[in-house]
Formats: C-alpha cells, structure tokens, sequence
C-alpha cells in the first residue's frame, strides 16, 4: 500500500526538482509555494462545499430560493447532501435558456468554450511541450522557477549540451505550437459565436412581445416631441404603423413626491408592525371617518404642557370600570396608549418637538403626499428629446432600429429598448443636459480614481519579489534574505491574498458609480460596468502590476517601444508562481465560496430580525441579484493570462482548466437555482467577450514574440510571427461586420419564418405597455397581516 505521506512527499520532491539550478539576481519563489497555496485552496474548497451541501438541506429556500418559485425546476433528493450535483450536471443548454434565460447560456457558453480550448491546451502541453522542453532543458515549464540556458543546458540522461542547431530546432516548438494555439482559439471563438447568434435568433425570432415591437427614439426635434406629430412623422417614412408612443418628460418632481411616499409608507409599515393588533384602528382612511368623528370621546390631559389626543375605543378595552372617576380614566387611558400605541416625536431628526401618535401622524402625511401626487399628475411637464414608439410587428421595429431616419446628426436615433421592467424611469425622464452631466462627470471621476489606484498596485507588485522589496524596504529585504520561509510566504503567498482582496471590492464601487451615470436601463449599466471592472482588472491588475514588479525602471521601458515584447516576455516568466497560486487560490479555493452566498449568509440572521412587517418578511428570501458586471471580468482575465501562458506553463494550463470547471458548474447552479438575473440584455454581452478574447491572443503573440527575441537569433524565429496579429485582426473586423448585427438585431428572414409557421409567441412577463408607471399605477397602500 502506498501511504498518503510519501505521495505528499513524492509530490513536493517532483515540484522542487531542477530547483538548485543556477540563480538569477535574486531568488525566486520556491515551487514549494504552489504546494502550500494548493493545500490552502483545496481546504478552504472542501470547506464551502460541504458547508453549502448542510446550508442547502437547512435552509432550502435561502439557497435554492428560485426552486420555490418555479415548480418546473429540476429536483432533487433533499435527503441527500450532494444529489443536486448530478441533476445540476445534467441540466443542458436548452433547459438553461429555458430557467435562465439568453444572457445565462451566453455566459456559460464562454466558461465551456474555454474549459475545451484549455482541454486541448492540456492535451498537447504534458504529451509534447513539456517533454520536448524537459529534454533538451531539463524544466518542465518555462516559467520563474525555471532557468532557461539552452546552450549549456544541463545533461539529461547523460546527453551532451545542446548545440546551437538543436537549440533552433527547440524554438521551433514556439513558434509551431504559437500558431496551432492561435488557429485552435479563433476556430473555437468563431464556433461559439456562431452557436450564440443561431441560439439567439431561433429564441427571439419567436418572441412577440411588446418588448421586441418597441425602438427607443432619441434626439427628437421641440416641434416633434408631441405623441400625434410624432406618429405622424414615422409613419410617413413608411416603415410601419405605430401602436403606441410614450414620450418621456421631465418627471423629476413627481419622481421626488413617490421616493418621499415611499419611505413614509415603510415608516407606517413598520409603526403597524410594532403596535399591537387591537390598537391599530386609524381614522385617517376610514370610510365613516365623519361619523366616527363625530361619536367618539376625546380626551385631552394637560401633562407637563403636552397634549395627548387619542381615538376612541370603548373603556371595557382599556380595561376601565365605570367606577373610575375622569381624572382615574384619563391618566390610565393616557399610560395605556403611550406604552401599547407607538409615538414620536415630530421636531429634528425625531429627538425635539410635540410627541404625537406614530401611526395617526404618519398616515396623515401618507393621505398629504397622496394629494400631493394626485396633483402633481395633473401638471405639465416638459418633454425630453426621447420617447418609446410601440410598432404594429417586431419585423418593422427591428427595421426601424437599424434604419437611418433623419439626415442630421443626432436626431432621430434609433434603438431597440429595454424591456419595460429594465428601464430605469429616474433616468429615462432625465433632460439632455442632466444626462450629459451624469455621463461625463462619472467618466471623468472613473477615470481620476484609475489612475490614483496605480499608485497601491505598484506598491503591492514589489512585495512580488526580493530585487524590488531590498529596493524600497532594505530591511524587510535583508530580513527575508536570512529566513526562507518568510521569503516564501510574503513573495509567494501574500501578494495573492491581496490580490484577491483588491479585485473584490473596486468592482461593487464602479458598481455604485455607473448606476449614478444616468444610462436608460440596467442592462446598458451591466454592458458598460463589464467594460469598466475588466479596463480596472487587466491595466491595473494585471500590466501594470507585472511590469512594476519586475523591472525597477519599467517607465524607461515603455519609453522605448522596441523593447516592450522582450520587457513583457521577461515579466510573464517572472510571475509564472505568482500566477499559478492566483489562479489556485481563485479557482479551488474561492469559487466554492460563491455557493454560500456570503453576502446573504451574513446579512440573513440580522435582516430576519429587522424584518417586522409582511413586506419585509416577503422579502426575505427574494434571490440575489447576479450581475455579469462583477462576475465575467475576472474569468475573462484568468482566460487571457492562461492562454498569454498556454506555451510556457503546463502548471498554469491545468491549474486554468480546474478554474474554469469548477466555475461553470458554481454559476450553472447560481443562475439556475439560487439567484436572478433582472436585466433583459438577450446576449449582447458576447461582443465584448470576443473582443477580449482577441486582445488576449495579441497579447499571447507579442509576449511569444519577445521570448524568442530573447535568445541569439532569435528574431529570426520571432519574425515568423509577424503575420499572426494581422490574421487575427481580420478575424476581429469580420466579426464587426458580419456577426456584430447578428448579436444586436433579430434577422427579419428568423421573423418571417415563425410568422409562417404561426408559432409566434408572446412572454406574458414583458408584455407590458411603455408607460410611465408613476401616472398609470394605483397608489399602494400599507401591507398589514
């Protein structure tokens, strides 16, 4: 039998070897860091996993909260810790459509577009490159553990040193294996998008919905911003016939009068829940409320210049005799409604003033602002530049939206819009100007904190390793130089914690920032903050933090542009350990995280405490909202790095494809099962995937470029790689051309072909009129048990 502890130690013999080779101007990382960082992760993944599998059999509709709201979910048996993971894998594309929607197959497609190139990757990596290298270098991978010295390698198998024709017979392998993983990668980004664009158009193409008949018309001339002119307007250009139009005013006060409402209403629901049953009878909204007032008894007491006015109930309910005398009956009738009716004071911030009875007080200001609003509706508001136009079939709105309709520049522009639960109205009401502020003003501020967050990211890429740390912290540097471990554990380990932690909380602040910006909807908030946090990710987190730590003048570097392949090569071998032991620690260890839902996890015992009103209570295990803004940046830029290293490490090939495994089925199950996904974007998100995917493979190409740069002759074997990035240019124009409209419209020949077979269908969720809902909808009053 063989123990557990040789494996282990067989395991650590096998990472350390060729570790005593020669050394570089300072030490790296040991191997031994991806062996701790392993441990770590798969700890802390076991961990999640099986305190997710107790969570899911506790507490089931916390979860798997969607499970209870659509019966037609698969199901499982909860007796079972781990039997959802066999229904969860056999759930397939058509099923995920059909419980998630376009926007989760997109998402997921990427992940098992990417689990089959890093497959292959895989594949062709430990059955010949690692071999071939080991053979004539003796490494295994080409990385910062590695010391490449190909015209004195080191004999293997007592083999004589490399000479220089073997040498340029082993860079051939690159350059070789550089264009197969290019061709590889384009030909399954192509594949996937055409998977997307034929899914999309066969789902749309159906649909019938008020939603997909409905373009989004802006910068309307004055003389045309009235619903007749209008209609009259597009329908003299012959495009079809108008349903209905909705222009959007300048509903800002009326906008303001429903936020006050709203939060008096909560105040009252809460006053409800605190007041006992039998004491919540008001008179604010009764009906006989002139009979009631005209029977009841008042009562007033003079206390310490303060008057208590109270509804009357009869004395048997405050527990009076007839026997009491007045004075006996008001004081008692006063401490009974004072310690049993809810009351506040009405001066600032609640601490001065008159104490008044809560729920009279409040419902008086509830029936105020509810006239208030009554004839707010009544006043004219001024119209904005942009409107909602409803057409009599989705083929002529989809022609609409792609037609040019007027020849100025800005006017009449035309969109497909957002469904009518995705609008943001708060927006949508907003004037050109407001708008303009909101949009440029957030940009810039965006911009700004860009920049200032180089300034920790640079600090923290010099903890990467001894060179820079002796530079700026000599005695942190002769402190590490004299103790291994510590060594270790600061370059190898602790970068990657704060790593992790920086990338968590800059996306959920863009969050913040881009829904100040005013955009019409959140699906247009959700496409710009994927561009937002991967902009962040990849400059701050990923160039300007390789190249900060590992050339200590890296400005003088980018000065000179011929040097950049050879500077970016140089970098991407020295962070080979950090990023294996970022993509472990991300991948096995956080990802099984995302199932618990931490967010919920913590805040659940405490908002049950709070939740004291049956809207509360209602909301309590309402799923969480999953935004592609904070999810699919990250996965994005572990793809770029794994295929910038695909080459050169096996290490961080294997430890990808356990990153995009586990993450699949970790989001399969949040999309499916556990959270919602509230905007109606239909898979545009794939354009700016495809166009990361390109920027990774260029990226790929010029750091392969400058390793090859980097040995004698070796421009020669880098010049063989000049036609890459053209051909991958091109395969990006044709996707700008060609597949781009295919991603953002329906094709009127998908429309046709289901009105023909009749099988148009309406979503009964989107089949909603584009009207501003603070003019159509009744006033909501109180939710009481």
């Amino acid at each position: 039998m063989i123990k557990f502890s040789d494996l282990v130690n067989h395991l650590i013999k096998l990472l350390e070897l060729n570790m005593d080779g020669p050394q570089s101007d300072f030490r790296r990382p040991s191997a031994m860091v991806v062996t701790t960082q392993l441990i770590i992760a798969i700890s802390l993944g076991l961990f999640a996993l099986f305190s997710f599998a107790v969570l899911l059999k506790k507490l089931p509709r916390l979860y798997a909260s969607r499970k209870f709201r659509n019966n037609n979910l698969p199901s499982w048996n909860a007796d079972h810790l781990f039997g959802w993971i066999p229904v969860l894998y056999k759930i397939n594309d058509n099923e995920v459509i059909e419980y998630a929607g376009l926007d989760a197959f997109v998402f997921l497609g990427f992940f098992k577009m990417c689990i089959k190139l890093l497959a292959i990757f895989c594949c062709f990596s430990i059955c010949i490159i690692s071999p071939i290298r080991y053979h004539f270098t003796g490494q295994y991978d080409d990385g910062n553990d590695t010391v490449m010295n190909l015209t004195n390698a080191p004999e293997v198998n007592d083999e004589p040193p490399s000479s220089p024709e073997t040498v340029t017979l082993y860079l051939w392998m690159y350059v070789v294996f550089t264009y197969f993983f290019t061709f590889l990668t384009l030909k399954l980004i192509v594949s996937q998008t055409k998977v997307v664009v034929k899914t999309r158009q066969k789902h749309l193409g159906r649909q019938n919905s008020i939603a997909d008949r409905t373009i989004r018309l802006s910068g309307i001339p004055i003389e045309l911003r009235d619903v007749t002119a209008l209609k009259n307007r597009i329908e003299q250009l012959k495009i079809g016939t108008v349903a209905s139009i909705t222009i959007c005013r300048e509903w800002g006060p009326l906008n303001r009068f429903f936020h006050y409402r709203k939060q008096v209403l909560n105040q009252l629901e809460l006053a409800y829940a605190e007041c006992p049953p039998d004491l919540r009878e008001s008179e604010v909204y009764s009906e006989n409320y002139n009979l009631r007032r005209s029977q009841r008894n008042e009562v007033i007491t003079h206390s310490n210049d303060q008057t208590l006015e109270y509804t009357s109930r009869s004395q048997d309910q405050l527990g009076v005799t007839h026997d009491d005398s007045p004075e006996d009956v008001t004081l008692y009738s006063q401490v009974q409604l004072k310690d049993e009716r809810p009351r506040m004071k009405i001066g600032l911030f609640g601490l001065f003033g008159r104490e008044v009875d809560t729920i009279d007080h409040l419902e008086q200001q509830l029936k105020f602002i509810d006239n208030e609003i009554n004839q707010a509706r009544k006043k004219h508001y001024s119209a904005t530049p942009s409107a909602f136009v409803t057409m009599d079939s989705v083929a002529n709105a989809q022609m609409a939206a792609q037609a040019v309709l007027d020849p100025r520049v800005h006017y009449f522009i035309t969109k497909l819009a957002p469904a009518p639960h995705d609008i943001k109205w708060d927006h949508a009401c907003l004037s050109r100007k407001d708008r303009l502020i909101k949009t440029y003003s957030v940009t810039i501020f965006i911009g700004i904190c860009s920049v200032f967050l180089i300034i920790p990211v640079s600090y923290l890429a010099t903890l990467l390793n001894l060179k820079t740390i002796s530079k700026f912290w000599p005695g942190l540097g002769n402190l590490l130089r004299n103790h291994r471990w510590a060594e270790n554990a600061v370059t190898g380990l602790l970068p990657t914690y704060i790593f992790t932690l920086l990338n968590f909380g800059i996306p959920f602040f863009y969050e913040y920032l881009t829904s100040r910006q005013g955009l019409v909807s959140h699906s247009e908030e959700e496409l710009s903050l994927v561009s937002k946090n991967f902009f962040y990710i990849f400059v701050n987190l990923f160039l300007v933090f390789t190249l900060a730590g590992t050339a200590s003048n890296y400005w003088g570097y980018l000065s000179d542009t011929t040097k950049i392949a050879y500077q970016l090569s140089t970098s991407v071998k020295e962070f080979s350990l950090f990023y294996v032991d970022l993509i472990i620690l991300q991948g096995i260890g956080m990802f099984p995280f995302k199932l618990l839902l931490a967010g919920s996890l913590i805040g659940f015992p405490l908002i049950k405490i709070q939740a004291k009103t049956p809207r509360q209570r209602k909301e309590l295990y309402n799923p969480p909202i999953f935004s592609f803004g904070i999810q699919l940046p990250q996965p994005i830029l572990i793809f770029i790095i794994t295929l910038i290293y695909s080459v050169m490490s096996t290490k961080i090939l294997t430890a990808g494809l356990a990153y995009f495994v586990i993450g699949f089925y970790v989001y399969k199950y949040q999309l499916i099962y556990a959270t919602d996904h509230l905007p109606h974007s239909t898979g545009k998100v794939w354009p700016l995937v495809f166009r990361r995917v390109i920027l990774g493979l260029l990226l790929f190409q010029l750091t392969m470029t400058g390793t090859l740069a980097g040995f004698e002759g070796g421009w020669i074997l880098s010049s063989w790689l000049f036609p890459l990035p053209f051909i991958t240019i091109s395969f990006l124009w044709d996707f700008q051309k060609n597949y781009l409209p295919l991603c953002k419209y329906i094709a009127l020949s998908s429309i046709r072909e289901h009105e023909r077979d009749n099988s148009m269908v309406c979503s009964p969720a989107d089949d909603v009129t584009y009207e501003y809902p603070y003019l159509v909808d009744g006033l909501e009053g109180p939710i009481l048990e």
